[in-house]
């Protein structure tokens, strides 16, 4: 190979930089000695259209072209992390293609991951603010947006659980992931640990991506202080540069016209600002590469197809540049076959054997308590999907941020280490909710409440729970929550709530009172229960509760200028199976809640003789969806009542409202029984999948049979009404959103316009 003297000036510097740097190299002492200029490529940050890159690499691996060292920012982290591992460009878009990287902004866990307990107070209390609020009133923030714990699962997936190495030289190609201490503002190499974790605190969003940390430093994106790090390929003996910058252009004038745009103009400059500096480190005889993805946004992963024909068209249009670095056929192979066994070198496996687990604790749990949820045993063989599933049942509690895992090799041992992060805003969090309902005629009900939740009362995670619910109805409850082991499969809870509701009756001349003007009367219910149950969480998804209740209450009808005054105390059973995706809009899943109870109960009427009787109370409560692609149908069956005689049921069962006989307003209907059956079709008309946030439009309709009544006697399939609607609907974060209309086979029929969850 013949050599010019600007070349030889080259491969002299080469020999200095490499041997000033040989710590670097100390762990690849097996690398063969390159008898021609190293390459590096350089990726820049870009977000989706950082798929531009795959095309870039592809081909230069159709041309024979080597890559020596990947550096890289953001996306470009990513990417040069992803071909360091050894994959080819091939496999490496197979991989970024085939992920949902909008799932990257979800860090709640889903509602069928949640445990059962979250379930139900995120059913009633659907506005997830999940403000941080200290007991005594004051007001924490969040560091971000999100936590990042669905990126963190998206990379952890990507590099197959790669164990953390001693250098990044280890890899097939070396390789360095740019980010920014946010402290100081500076860039921070990331040279050595687990590359999972060194990508995503490149990719890290500033103010949207909680911070992440690593070495005792908060890192966030580097691409302000470096978007497109040719100074640290030069600094590993990098010869020649291929430099691939996806820069954003600056929007012109007339566009600046919002906070928004104004913020982002300025973020865009610095970041082409430290571009422009790198780039002009580059030498005569390196290329540049700036694709054309200005038809896109870093947020748009729908467009990661086009991405990458523009890197493949940039690249190609640049062959006659990039060509002076060709290998012949036979070097190109050796070049790979030593890559490769590079890469079999590398322990990235489905599955581990654990000798033992370490936890980073930052949380106000002992590790006892973690270790158990955790529910892993060291001395066996692991998978990744096992390890994902522990991370699971640690989010199902939904008090943790970011949970990261890596294994670490020590000693011939796997070491599996768990960082395990608390929400720092935390332990206590407000959620509120809010729905309305309007028929267009007569009634128009409305609530709106808060529920507070403070956990960490015990070193097995006891929480306190307080609702308010004000409106139409009215309720405040308080629980204290007790898990009995550290794996929360046994529990306690004491409680108390007050109650006021009033609930009208169609049917009271059915008493035989010659009341024949008051065919309809409003009664007013004031109710006050305590409870102390112990219960089995059986599952994730299901729980067994006995538990034993008081209550003392009123129900006052001004109409009779009437009033009775009552106490009952007794034992109940409750069984609850959930594993629904969602509880307003199940695609999939089951639900069964039955309750059976037993009271004594003492009346007080103002007027007459206390009186006192055993009653039996029950519900029952079955949904089940089927779901073939957008269309959706979901039946239902629910069942309730009490034995008691009174004149007006204490247990009272209503009907009405939307899916509840629609054509009669929400609470029209009260009795001692009822019974009601549904079928609910649904179609998707539009997804609205934004990531963190999705707003799918439905259509559909319904069909329902039911009713209720004030003895057993009296209900029967020919009694019991029968009703349809149809409606449109949005599954939005405000909760379900419903304009519909109901007709019943009694001739009743409202138009809805509903917003939010239960009332």
């Amino acid at each position: 190979m013949l050599f010019s003297k600007k070349n030889f000036s080259s491969i002299l510097c080469c020999i200095f930089v490499s041997t000033s740097t040989v710590n670097v190299y100390a762990a690849t002492a097996d690398r063969p000695v390159i008898e021609r200029p190293k390459i590096g490529v350089v990726l820049s940050g870009g977000g989706a259209k950082g798929a531009a890159h795959i095309g870039v690499l592809e081909v230069l691996e159709e041309n024979r072209i080597p890559v020596d060292i990947v550096t890289g920012t953001s996306m470009g982290a990513y990417v040069g992390g992803m071909y360091a591992m050894g994959l080819s460009a091939h496999e490496v878009k197979q991989r970024t293609f085939d992920i949902n990287w909008n799932t990257g902004y979800i860090d709640r866990a889903s509602r069928n991951d949640l445990s059962l307990r979250r379930k139900k107070q995120g059913d009633t209390y659907q506005l997830h603010t999940d403000l941080g609020l200290d007991i005594n009133g004051e007001f924490k923030s969040r560091p971000g947006a999100f936590q990042g714990q669905g990126l963190a699962v998206i990379l952890r997936q990507l590099t197959v659980n790669l164990p953390a190495l001693k250098t990044f030289d280890q890899l097939a190609i070396p390789y360095r992931s740019v980010a920014t201490d946010i402290t100081k503002v500076t860039p921070v190499i990331i040279d050595s640990g687990n590359l999972a974790t060194a990508m995503q605190a490149s990719m890290t969003v500033p103010g949207a991506l909680k911070p992440v940390h690593l070495d005792g430093k908060l890192l966030v994106d580097g691409g302000v202080v470096n978007n497109m790090p040719v100074d640290v390929a030069k600094q590993l003996g990098a010869e020649v540069i291929i430099a691939v910058d996806l820069r954003d252009s600056l929007m012109p004038k007339k566009d600046l016209d919002s906070a928004l745009n104004i913020v982002s103009q300025l973020t865009t400059f610095m970041t082409n600002a430290s571009a422009d500096y790198q780039k002009s480190l580059m030498k005569p005889n390196d290329i540049y590469l700036q694709p054309n993805v200005s038809f896109m946004t870093a947020a748009d992963f729908d467009k990661l197809d086009q991405a990458y024909q523009a890197g493949r068209k940039i690249a190609q249009a640049s062959l006659p540049r990039l060509l002076r670095y060709q290998l012949s056929t036979s070097d190109y192979a050796k070049y790979n076959e030593e890559k490769n066994m590079r890469r079999v070198k590398l322990s990235a496996h489905d599955s581990y054997f654990i000798d033992d687990i370490e936890i980073i604790n930052n949380t106000n749990l002992p590790d006892k308590t973690l270790l158990a949820q955790l529910e892993l045993k060291t001395g066996k063989v692991i998978s990744n999907n096992e390890l994902e599933q522990s991370v699971k049942r640690l989010q199902s509690e939904d008090i943790y941020g970011r949970i990261n895992y890596s294994i670490k090799q020590k000693d011939n041992k796997n070491i599996l280490v768990m960082d395990i992060n608390e929400k720092s805003w935390g332990p206590g969090y407000l959620n509120f909710t809010l729905a309305f309902e309007d028929d267009f005629e007569s009634r128009s009900d409305f609530s709106f409440g808060a529920q507070y939740i403070y956990t960490d009362l015990t070193d097995k995670g006891g929480e306190w729970l307080l609702e308010w619910k004000l409106g139409s109805w009215k309720d405040i409850s308080t629980e204290l929550y007790f898990p009995i082991d550290y794996q929360q499969h046994f529990f306690t809870a004491f409680g108390a709530a007050t109650s006021n509701e009033i609930r009208r009756f169609d049917n009271f001349n059915a008493y035989n009172l010659n009341t024949e003007d008051l065919k309809n009367i409003d009664a007013k219910y004031n109710q006050t229960n305590a409870y102390a149950e112990m219960g089995w969480n059986i599952r994730p998804w299901a729980a067994l509760t006995l538990g034993y209740k008081g209550q003392t209450g009123s129900i006052a009808v001004s109409a009779l200028d009437s009033k009775e005054n009552y106490d009952l105390y007794g034992p109940y059973l409750d069984l609850t199976y959930d594993d629904l995706d969602s509880f307003f809009f199940p695609s999939y899943g089951s639900y069964l809640n039955g309750e059976i109870g037993y009271s004594n109960t003492l009346r007080r009427p103002t007027s007459g003789e206390s009186e006192s009787g055993d009653t039996v109370y029950y519900n029952l409560s079955i949904i089940k969806p089927f779901t073939y692609d957008k269309h959706t149908m979901v039946f239902s069956i629910k069942t309730a009542g009490s034995d008691a005689d009174n004149l007006l049921p204490i247990y009272a069962q209503d009907l009405g409202g939307l899916f509840n006989l629609s054509g009669y307003h929400r609470y029209e209907l009260n009795g001692r029984y009822s019974a009601l059956t549904s079928l609910i079709y649904r179609y998707r008309v539009i997804d609205n999948n934004f990531g963190a946030f999705k707003f799918p439009v439905y259509v559909g309709g319904s069909l329902e049979k039911g009713g209720v009544w004030d003895r057993t006697s009296a209900m029967s399939w020919h009694s019991a009404i029968t009703a349809g609607s149809v409606y449109v609907a949005v599954d939005s974060i405000l909760g379900p959103v419903y304009l519909s209309y109901g007709q019943t086979s009694t001739g009743e029929s409202s138009f809805y316009l509903s917003l939010g969850g239960t009332l």
